[in-house]
This record gives C-alpha cells, sequence and structure tokens, in this order.
C-alpha cells in the first residue's frame, strides 16, 4: 500500500492533462472564458498542480478506503445476523454483548402470546485444553430462533445433545482437531468439568458468530455453571401480533434494567448505528488530512498568483473583469481539487478491495458506498472553492498598471 502510494505520486503529473481535460469540462461550460484560462493554467506546470492535488488525493483516498470497507463490513454484519436469527424477538442485555441473568429469560417465557421462547446461556471454558466461549441451548426449541448452517450433521442431531452430545462449530473444530465423535472435555473457571461427544458440527457467519466455539443442553450448561447468564433470549408470535408481543415482553422484563427487547429488524438496526459512530470518529479524525490540503492549496495558489502578476495585469488590460478573474482562479483551484479527488477514490476503494480479499477468511463483503463517494467529490469541489478565497481576492485587487510593471 505504501508503495502504491508513492507510485501514485510519480505518476499523478503525467495524469494532471487528461484528468483536466475531463474534469474541466464543466468549467468551460459554466465559467466561459474564465473557466478556459482556468483549465490551461491547471495543466501548464503539471508537477506542481499534482503536488498541490497529491495532499488531498491522500485524504480521499484514506476516507474512501474507510468508506469502502466499512461499508462492506457492515453488510457482512447485517447479513451474518439475518442468516442466523429467525426470531421474531430477541432479548438481550442494553449494550446487546453482555450476558444477562437467566431469569429475564424466564419471566419473558411466561408472555401469555409467546408461541414459543429459548434461550442461549453463555459463559468462557475451556474446550479440549483450548479457550473460547461455550453456550448452552435448548435442542428442541434452538431452531426457533436460529438457522444452522451444518456441514456434519443436521437440526436432527440436536436431539442427540441430550445424551451427553456437542456441536461445535467449523472453524474451531479445523482449529483445534476436533472431529465429529470425538470425548471433548470442558472446563469451566469454577473448576468444574464435563465430558461431552461431538454430534455434529456447523459453519456459522466467520464475520459475526452469534453461539459459541461449542454448544451443549442448557439442563448440562446449568449443571457446570454455578450462575448461569442468558446471552440472547429468542420469542416468536403469531404473526400479526408483533405489537401486543412487545408490550408483554416489556412488562415481563420491566424489573430487569439491563435487558433490552428489541425485534430481528431493530436489533440489525442497532448494528449499523454502531458501525455508523465509529465511521463518525474516524471521518472527523480524517477530515484533519482535508484540512491540511486545503492549506496547501491556499499557498500554491497564492503563490501561483504572485507568479502570474503581470500576466494577471496582461488580462485586466485587455478587458478581463474582476469578476471574471475571481472566477478563473477558483476554477483552476476547484480543478486542482477535482483531480486529487480523481486520483484518490479509485486509490481507496482499490485498498479497501485489497484489504477485503485479505479478509476473505472472515467473509468480508466488497459493498462500494455509491452515496458517501459523491458526497467526497462534492466536497473536493467545496475544498476548492474554500482554497480560493483569499488568493482569488488579491488577483482581483491588482492594479493592471501596477501589475505589467511587475518583475
Amino acid at each position: 500500500m505504501l508503495l502504491l502510494f508513492v507510485g501514485v505520486a510519480m505518476i499523478s503529473s503525467k495524469l494532471v492533462r487528461p484528468l483536466a481535460a475531463a474534469v474541466g469540462l464543466p468549467a468551460r461550460s459554466i465559467g466561459g472564458a474564465a473557466g478556459g484560462l482556468a483549465r490551461r493554467n491547471a495543466i501548464r506546470n503539471p508537477g506542481r498542480t499534482a503536488a498541490t492535488a497529491a495532499a488531498l488525493m491522500i485524504g480521499v483516498a484514506l476516507v474512501a478506503f474507510v468508506a469502502t470497507l466499512a461499508n462492506g463490513m457492515k453488510a457482512s454484519n447485517r447479513n451474518a445476523i439475518e442468516e442466523q436469527i429467525v426470531a421474531s424477538f430477541v432479548i438481550t442485555s442494553q449494550d446487546g454483548y453482555t450476558p444477562f441473568v437467566a431469569a429475564v429469560g424466564d419471566e419473558a417465557a411466561k408472555a401469555p402470546s409467546a408461541e414459543t421462547v429459548t434461550h442461549v446461556r453463555s459463559e468462557i471454558a475451556e474446550i479440549d485444553g483450548h479457550g473460547g466461549y461455550l453456550t448452552g441451548i435448548d435442542p428442541e426449541l434452538i431452531t426457533e430462533g436460529y438457522a444452522f448452517d451444518w456441514t456434519g450433521g443436521s437440526d436432527a442431531t440436536l436431539a442427540e445433545l441430550a445424551d451427553g452430545g456437542m456441536i461445535v462449530d467449523e472453524s474451531f473444530a479445523e482449529d483445534n482437531g476436533i472431529v465429529a465423535g470425538q470425548q471433548v472435555t470442558i472446563r469451566t473457571g469454577q473448576g468444574t468439568e464435563l465430558e461431552a461427544r461431538v454430534e455434529g458440527i456447523y459453519k456459522p457467519p466467520p464475520f459475526y458468530p452469534l453461539l459459541g466455539n461449542a454448544s451443549i443442553t442448557i439442563d448440562a450448561f446449568d449443571e457446570l455453571v454455578d450462575r448461569p447468564r442468558n446471552q440472547y433470549t429468542f420469542v416468536n408470535f403469531p404473526e400479526g401480533a408483533t405489537e401486543a408481543g412487545r408490550a408483554e415482553l416489556e412488562r415481563a422484563t420491566a424489573g430487569f434494567p439491563d435487558a433490552r427487547v428489541q425485534t430481528r429488524a431493530e436489533w440489525i438496526e442497532k448494528e449499523d448505528r454502531e458501525f455508523d459512530q465509529f465511521l463518525t470518529m474516524l471521518y472527523v479524525l480524517l477530515a484533519l488530512s482535508v484540512i491540511i490540503s486545503l492549506f496547501g492549496m491556499v499557498n500554491t495558489l497564492v503563490l501561483s498568483v504572485f507568479e502570474r502578476t503581470r500576466e494577471l495585469g496582461m488580462l485586466r488590460a485587455v478587458g478581463m473583469t474582476r469578476r471574471q478573474v475571481r472566477r478563473m482562479i477558483r476554477h483552476e483551484s476547484v480543478i486542482t481539487a477535482l483531480i486529487g479527488a480523481a486520483l484518490g477514490l479509485p486509490l481507496g476503494i482499490f485498498l479497501a478491495l485489497l484489504v477485503t480479499r485479505a479478509l476473505g477468511e472472515f467473509d468480508v463483503r466488497f459493498e462500494v458506498p455509491t452515496s458517501q463517494l459523491v458526497f467526497l467529490v462534492v466536497l473536493a469541489v467545496v475544498v476548492g472553492l474554500l482554497a480560493a478565497i483569499t488568493p482569488a481576492r488579491r488577483a482581483a485587487r491588482l492594479n493592471p498598471l501596477e501589475a505589467l510593471h511587475y518583475e
């Protein structure tokens, strides 16, 4: 990636002319003669234009990279939940990740209209000598809330858990050499042990697996763990009873402030919002690079105005108005900013593609956030306009006679 940035910086001066010709078309149609001069000024010194656009290119590339990668992660996260959860309601803790007291699930099971209520217990344990998460499930009801993707077994395999069996997720089994039929020792932090036989292997979405590395029955789990806690409680209501069901669950769990009742869709939206909050923090940090590029563009434009003092005086002398001078400087700045965006956007998307491929084992998707990238282009235009304010004013205030005698 570092070499890629260096390579793009080295060849960017060669790309200035074709890019300026492309992004400068609106300037010619909107700005008239001033817009045409701005486009030619941008390609007069390709090296300087490329250097000016480089800072904005890096900022846009980083923002595009983060936006594209995060959008793919958000899509992967949403897909993982949608693949696993089939229940209409999910009860979690307030943060969605910390286990909560099992009594919450017991109270939820008393909801009058509930068709099925099934719990998922959770605890850290040593499984066959390897640290991991152990979950307790109800073999008879778990499929009403969770959908398994079996690689060794089927939903019928769950019935065998009551006879001292367990199921293991595929990645944990492969990493630790666990196979179907094997006897496995489970140890908890309280010093309790359990011998269980691997009855089946399933494959959860690797990006966000909701069950633990191994699962046993709730009864066995409660014997193994002193104070069992739930990770999730899945609840199904009859079709059309969503609002009534929510009211019943909220009344049933009212005495537990840590419990959170959500529909399947609401849980997915909550996960999306948490991604967006994390992204907002990153965007604020990355905005600093865009601000730095803004000062760089101002400095370059001011220097350009100084160097072209006599030229500006000549243009004023032959009839260019102050308004046209300001327009020319603004268009030149916007063209430079769009060149930076035109280099940064594909670079950031390509970097996101590389990282997505590197994270292929976690099933991270590649999703291009079109609306956010369009916003980046608009932001580049705004940066160009802001950078041109001071240089454009100075250029417009030049005295034509004094500018013609400028050395």
